[in-house]
């Protein structure tokens, strides 16, 4: 199963030049939502004396970005 990554957190345009002579723009690079949903998380977890160890604490924040994009596409 392929996680909803939330899409590009920060896309920047990338300039293209088109075989016509003319430039064309795309989306590219940068993190996904779901990474900085979870970076955001994990940086949340970091004033706790007794937090978990790391890959505990990665998968909880990549749950929680997981549940924040859920509610995203909530109607």
């Amino acid at each position: 199963m392929t996680k909803d990554t939330g899409g590009l957190a920060f896309p920047q345009y990338k300039a293209n030049a088109t075989p016509g002579g003319g430039i064309h723009y795309d989306m590219a690079g940068g993190m996904t939502l779901r990474d900085w949903f979870a970076g955001q998380a994990l940086a949340g977890t970091i004033n706790f004396p007794n937090a978990p160890d790391f890959e505990m604490a990665a998968r909880q924040a990549y749950a929680m970005a997981d549940a924040m994009i859920a509610e995203r596409n909530k109607p």
